[in-house]
């Protein structure tokens, strides 16, 4: 009788343990299903140890980005209680094996808006366990130094690193400028390749947010030869592609053109540099009074035709900026024949 009733507990426990589990399952897609405002609504006088025992569940559930956005609702409860976080109780939350990248950054944002000790998170940036997604959020979040800054490009690598010598030169160009030569006139060798990839695309990134005569001309004398530098003496064709991959995101004729006619550049990779410069192109065609005005433009078209072009073409020639010839002409019945719809990789042209 008593193996009876220990095999009964044991069902009882395990019918307890499922229906737990299945509770626990049908809370969570009851609060995904409300909407934005019920889902707040519900949370909003939780514990807030539950509130973020759920954020984690819930994130580990919902792996894809686009489906994290039914986290709002718990996101903005937990930041409207940043007061009852310490500077170093953020630290420890942020550091604790349990939390998720995206929680993490709740707790970074946090972090950052109450402008807590720099130093701290500079330091937290050297925790090999914190996730590189909440690395660079902390970059591009935190506060820092130039020297703070500086001392993050110096240290790593990848996006981390691009965000850090983004936000030097967003702060001091010259320092930036200073910054990247120490690696550009260095031995190359010793320079990883994602360090070179960092200079490229965060001098890009800046460029191509910044358009005052002052950058515009410190890009050209300065930044782009530098770039050059990396692409000519770099080892590694990763790097010589994005390096070339970062100089056609500045959309500037000249680089452009550059591009487009160098013999050492694989078409592969010039094709993806027209693919980007589909708007400049446009504008460069509007602004051009003779083909050598938009040479490099019809030698892209060549690599990569696209049908718009060929109708700012055929406009041109319409207002008579460019000469009906046979050139011309032969040009655009190729792109017509051949060519394909530009995918537009700007949502406007930068301003001169």
């Amino acid at each position: 009788m008593k193996i009876k009733y220990v095999f009964a507990g044991l069902l009882l426990a395990a019918a307890v343990g499922i229906s737990s589990v299945l509770g626990v399952r049908w809370s969570d897609q009851h609060l995904l299903n409300k909407t934005e405002d019920e889902a707040y609504e519900e949370v909003k006088d939780w514990k807030t140890d539950r509130l973020i025992r759920k954020i984690n569940r819930l994130e580990k559930k919902l792996p894809a980005m686009p489906d994290k956005t039914a986290l709002l609702p718990l996101y903005t409860v937990l930041i409207e209680r940043s007061e009852e976080f310490s500077e170093d109780g953020l630290i420890e939350q942020i550091k604790r094996k349990e939390t998720l990248t995206g929680i993490e950054e709740a707790f970074v944002k946090m972090y950052a808006a109450k402008q807590y000790d720099t130093g701290k998170m500079l330091a937290l940036l050297r925790d090999p366990g914190l996730s590189v997604e909440t690395k660079e959020y902390i970059t591009s979040q935190c506060d820092f130094s130039l020297d703070e800054l500086s001392e993050i490009f110096r240290s790593t690598d990848g996006k981390t690193a691009t965000i850090a010598i983004k936000r030097i030169s967003m702060k001091d160009s010259e320092a930036a400028m200073q910054l990247v030569n120490e690696f550009v006139s260095s031995d190359n060798s010793s320079v990883p390749d994602q360090k070179y990839i960092s200079i490229c695309l965060g001098i890009a990134k800046y460029y191509e947010e910044h358009r005052a005569p002052e950058d515009i001309e410190a890009m050209k004398n300065i930044y782009i030869p530098m770039m050059k530098k990396i692409f000519e003496q770099a080892h590694s064709d990763q790097v010589k592609d994005q390096a070339i991959y970062a100089l056609g995101r500045i959309c500037d004729y000249e680089l452009f053109a550059w591009i487009i006619e160098n013999d050492k550049i694989s078409y592969y990779t010039k094709h993806s540099v027209a693919e980007r410069n589909y708007r400049p192109m446009k504008q460069w065609i509007e602004e051009a009074e003779s083909e050598d005005d938009i040479r490099a433009v019809l030698e892209a078209m060549e690599i990569y035709p696209m049908l718009e072009i060929a109708d700012a073409l055929e406009e041109a020639i319409g207002k008579g900026n460019l000469p009906d010839s046979e050139k011309l002409r032969t040009l655009i019945e190729g792109i017509r024949k051949n060519g394909i719809p530009a995918v537009d990789k700007y949502s406007e042209v930068p301003e001169k």
